[in-house]
């Protein structure tokens, strides 16, 4: 099915630089790529020889290879300076080729006809070939395409010439106490750029005799502050994982689907409890995050993954649908197995302000409000401790089920190794706690 570029300007995104990698790892041909992505052939050509990299995560590769173009003719020894005798050529570490000076990277001929990239190339395995690697990473190559648009809008993009024409309309009408705001709407048509360019040049110096203080709105306000160890959180394309895609999928596949969420503690607080609640048997996994981001929801469904095994992890969690919450945003964390080069789920997610299209989650976190009501702070929140209010919840009857509890019934569904690694266990009914004194917070 063709498609088109989502992004503003038919830019790729990064689901398409994904779908690029995957393809190139089938050897696809880039006319057959290109009519997926709704793009010219010559586009993924581009993208691939401008967005490649030498090496990947995403890749096996064999690293102690001589690839020096002069390795035929070498005579070097002992340039890593550890008292070898051996000629440097004939080094298995190979060492030479990341401290030698004179090292120079043989390429590869192959490299520069399509599909420009080693992704699906049969001679980089066993021993490996003598050519230095290029590789396509759909995240690698996104990245790289971000940092670049961000440094191309660095500096400024005026002629002195035109810089200085600026200066001698706008500084004398400053003086005279008008706005810069007013000076635009009367004589914009003189000016090089936009009034939102011209307080950006303010705020970089540009001007030098120009500075905030002579701006009169712009000393009234306070300048939003970012919290030190906060970033910008990457948001990804989530065509195809949408809630109306969830909604075409067969009523088995739903029914079976795993709602995935967070609960949070005290406003600012990092740590968060990551909820996965099985649709069919009502039961929720609870699992400690450190910090409330992607990184550690990532690492907390490997954990998952180690424990069970990529198999029964396809089968329990094959299909997981949650919020558009910042840290679930990057699917391709979410879905990719950290046990083989493939992918173990696939992710949709609700529409926007509409959380209660994974309802049996946010119901069920009702039951957990009741041992950690809302506000409750998380600094003394352990794995330890969220396994025993896990134990709890989960071994609290349901009417729907005839009085039976949730871990009852996953029991005979949920591998031993996934609640014996998590530390939760029945608990019986008389002695099952839904008050906030279970633990101590």
């Amino acid at each position: 099915m063709e498609r088109t570029p989502r992004s503003k300007n038919g830019q790729l995104t990064q689901g398409d630089r994904m779908a690029i990698e995957q393809q190139l790892r089938d050897c696809r041909p880039l006319p057959e790529i290109a009519r997926g992505l709704g793009v010219a052939p010559s586009t993924v050509a581009r993208e691939i020889k401008r967005n490649g990299v030498s090496s990947s995560p995403s890749f096996l590769s064999v690293e102690t290879r001589n690839i020096c173009l002069r390795r035929e003719a070498c005579s070097k020894r002992d340039v890593c300076g550890k008292g070898c005798l051996m000629p440097c050529p004939t080094c298995r570490t190979s060492m030479c080729n990341k401290v030698c000076p004179d090292f120079l990277p043989d390429q590869c001929p192959w490299l520069a006809k399509p599909p420009f990239a080693c992704n699906g190339c049969h001679r980089r395995y066993g021993m490996g070939c003598g050519y230095e690697y290029r590789f396509y990473d759909g995240r690698m190559a996104h990245e790289l395409a971000q940092k670049r648009k961000v440094e191309s809008r660095e500096g400024i993009d005026v002629t002195p010439e035109e810089l200085e024409a600026m200066r001698s309309i706008v500084r004398p009408l400053i003086k005279k106490g008008q706005s810069p705001e007013v000076i635009w709407a009367t004589r914009a048509g003189e000016l090089p750029v936009s009034l939102s360019t011209f307080y950006r040049y303010v705020e970089m110096g540009v001007f030098g005799d120009i500075i905030g203080l002579d701006l009169p709105k712009k000393v009234r306000f306070k300048p939003r502050r970012r919290r030190a160890d906060e970033t910008p959180i990457p948001r990804h394309d989530l065509e195809g994982r949408a809630y109306k895609d969830f909604e075409a999928l067969p009523d088995d596949e739903k029914m079976d689907a795993v709602e995935m969420d967070c609960v949070v503690g005290r406003r600012g607080e990092a740590r968060a409890i990551l909820t996965l609640l099985f649709r069919r048997f009502r039961f929720q996994l609870m699992l400690f995050l450190p910090k409330h981001n992607q990184e550690e929801v990532g690492k907390a469904l490997d954990m998952v993954e180690r424990l069970i095994g990529l198999r029964e992890f396809k089968r329990l969690f094959g299909v997981i649908l949650t919020d558009r919450g910042s840290e679930f945003l990057d699917y391709g964390a979410i879905e990719k197995s950290c046990m083989s080069r493939g992918s173990r789920c696939r992710v949709y997610y609700c529409d926007p302000m509409k959380s209660g299209q994974k309802g049996s989650c946010e119901k069920n976190h009702v039951e957990l409000r009741k041992v950690i009501p809302k506000g409750s702070s998380f600094a003394k929140l352990t794995p330890a401790k969220l396994s025993v209010v896990c134990s709890h919840v989960n071994s609290y009857g349901r009417p729907q089920f005839g009085g039976a509890s949730p871990l009852q019934l996953a029991s005979q569904v949920v591998p031993a190794e996934l609640l014996d690694g998590l530390s939760i266990g029945l608990v019986p009914v008389e002695e099952v706690m839904m008050k906030p004194g279970l633990i101590e917070l």
